[in-house]
């Protein structure tokens, strides 16, 4: 069966849209909350001159079509093709992603916390303590921890870390680190909104460079297309738009620590890419990512002694045999050279301000719980039910208005079960997986495909993916049910390994539809296809409301125009 392949007037016909976008910005500027001034100004001439040329080069490439020249093959090349629509829908989950994280004006890039960018100027004046006084008030109280005894304190501090008498954030310092220059060359602050954004962003493309890579290795035979259709899903999937709603410093450090986690995953598939020879220089980035997700997300450290173990496991088991164990350690030195590198660093800057290699400061946190004495309930086995059922079985509700469905509170459910919630257990707003993202149930496809009849070549070798990406899920799923806060912005730490083996799952659906005349996998195919189009639509839905009803607070006029358009007349 011939391969279909993408359309030759795609480009073109991608330059078009793009052009009468530009005009139709342009256009309905202030309408649309893009400009605040109803005159026009150089930005609406600058659209409508960028739409006008964009139009012409349609046309000017619609010519050379019918031409033998060096830009007729350009445009007819799949690869071309492929990275000028791929890299239009990346364009296209960037607007998105600044419509949600602005409330949908686009210019407004503020309403988020700072704190990263209080450390960035801590770093900058060479100390690792912010610039903000607890307060003497808070420094004589008995226990600055207890939220019972200790005095009212300023809102700045809360949640920041006091250590003898100065304060600390708890979170990673690799964001306030990649900051720091930025904010001492251009003199201005880096709010953590900034944050959130290039690194959701960040995790996209490295997301979209993965699938693409699982495919050329060991789904040759899936169309284009089944790989393209993935993008879309897993960078709008939830809770990725929840949390970019909602553009804190607790979705900064966890967005951090998840792009540089998948980062180092991409360098390490693009690592043994070569079944022949092992590319340290890969090696080594995939190390470095990875350090610096424990340096973003402390409990990444897990899932990278897991990385670290497997990955050498790895390398051992496919050596040829008799084995030279003299040859590991060289094989295995670019990768673990930046983890000790990163470990070292950690380790100090721990020491430097909570005197323990081994403290992040979370014990010493100013917030609604005096963790400072309560530690040892910060992890519990019971938490674990409450939140195996909050992450994957909790439903949505329906709800009159737009967005028509909204999360459900965690605790308020154990609340009207009259179940007493266990030691410090706490839980926001939070839907479940098989309820906001159903596309993941095929993750479990992997139980009962038999891979050596679809991929017989490459049997060996396209375990390591599946296995590399599932010990990593089930490690941080694991922790986050032992923990004592249950909040959907936690499953950005999973949510990328489990919808990659989800999509390879999908993928296995069709490569046995094409190898077999079952009508049932050729209904399973068209099942998943609605899958992915159904988790986009509710992750959507429920980013509107997330956590805080950001959106609707901050920009209720547009929630109101969006409930006029769709209430129909009585």
């Amino acid at each position: 069966m011939q391969k279909k392949t993408i359309s030759d007037f795609l480009i073109p016909t991608l330059l078009v849209v793009d052009g009468l976008i530009c005009v139709l910005m342009a256009v309905f500027a202030y309408e649309i909350g893009v400009d605040p001034n109803i005159t026009w100004g150089r930005t609406r001439y600058f659209l409508i001159l960028l739409g006008t040329l964009l139009i012409f080069s349609s046309l000017i490439l619609n010519y050379f079509k019918r031409k033998n020249s060096f830009l007729e093959l350009a445009i007819r090349s799949e690869n071309v093709k492929t990275v000028f629509l791929v890299g239009h829908l990346w364009i296209l989950i960037f607007v998105i992603y600044a419509w949600f994280i602005t409330f949908g004006n686009f210019t407004t890039w503020n309403h988020s916390t700072q704190y990263y960018t209080q450390l960035a100027d801590a770093f900058g004046k060479g100390h690792l303590y912010v610039d903000r006084s607890p307060g003497q008030a808070m420094l004589e109280a008995q226990d600055p921890y207890s939220p019972i005894t200790r005095p009212s304190f300023s809102d700045e501090i809360w949640d920041l870390s006091l250590y003898k008498e100065k304060l600390y954030l708890y979170w990673g310092p690799v964001p306030a680190i990649l900051i720091t220059p930025i904010q001492l060359l251009v003199d201005k602050k880096i709010a953590d909104i900034f944050i959130v954004y290039f690194f959701s962003a960040g995790l996209l493309i490295f997301n979209s460079l993965i699938i693409f890579k699982l495919r050329r290795i060991f789904f040759p035979n899936i169309t284009i297309w089944n790989a393209i259709v993935c993008i879309p899903l897993i960078g709008l999937i939830l809770p990725i738009l929840w949390s970019v709603n909602i553009p804190d410093v607790y979705e900064a450090a966890i967005g951090a620590g998840q792009f540089f986690l998948i980062g180092g995953v991409y360098f390490i598939l693009s690592a043994f890419e070569n079944d022949s020879s092992i590319d340290k220089w890969k090696l080594f980035w995939a190390g470095f990512f990875w350090a610096c997700s424990v340096g973003s997300r402390a409990i990444n450290t897990f899932s990278v002694i897991f990385f670290a173990a497997f990955v050498v496991f790895w390398i051992v088991r496919n050596l040829p045999r008799p084995i030279n164990w003299i040859k590991i350690p060289q094989l295995i030195a670019p990768l673990f050279i930046p983890l000790m590198i990163g470990a070292v660093a950690i380790g100090w800057y721990n020491w430097a301000r909570f005197d323990s290699p081994l403290e992040f400061g979370l014990r010493y946190q100013i917030t609604i719980f005096n963790l400072n004495k309560q530690m040892g309930l910060v992890f519990q086995p019971d938490y674990f039910l409450p939140n195996l059922y909050g992450y994957v079985f909790q439903p949505f509700e329906f709800i009159a208005r737009f967005p028509f469905i909204q999360p459900i509170n965690g605790s308020g459910i154990l609340n009207r079960l009259n179940i007493t919630p266990p030691y410090l257990y706490a839980a926001g707003r939070v839907t479940g997986l098989l309820f906001c993202a159903p596309f993941l149930i095929l993750s479990l496809v992997h139980l009962f495909s038999d891979h050596k009849n679809t991929l017989p070549d490459r049997t060996k070798s396209h375990n390591f993916p599946i296995y590399l990406l599932l010990g990593s899920f089930l490690i941080g799923f694991l922790t986050i049910l032992f923990y004592f806060f249950g909040q959907m912005r936690f499953l950005v730490d999973i949510i990328s390994q489990i919808t990659l083996l989800a999509v390879m799952g999908y993928w296995k659906l069709i490569l046995r539809s094409q190898t077999s005349n079952s009508k049932a996998a050729k209904y399973f195919v068209g099942l998943s296809n609605l899958l992915i189009v159904l988790s986009i639509c509710i992750s959507f839905l429920l980013a509107f409301s997330s956590e805080t009803n950001r959106m609707e607070k901050l920009n209720p006029r547009l929630i109101e125009k969006i409930n006029n358009v769709l209430t129909l007349p009585e």
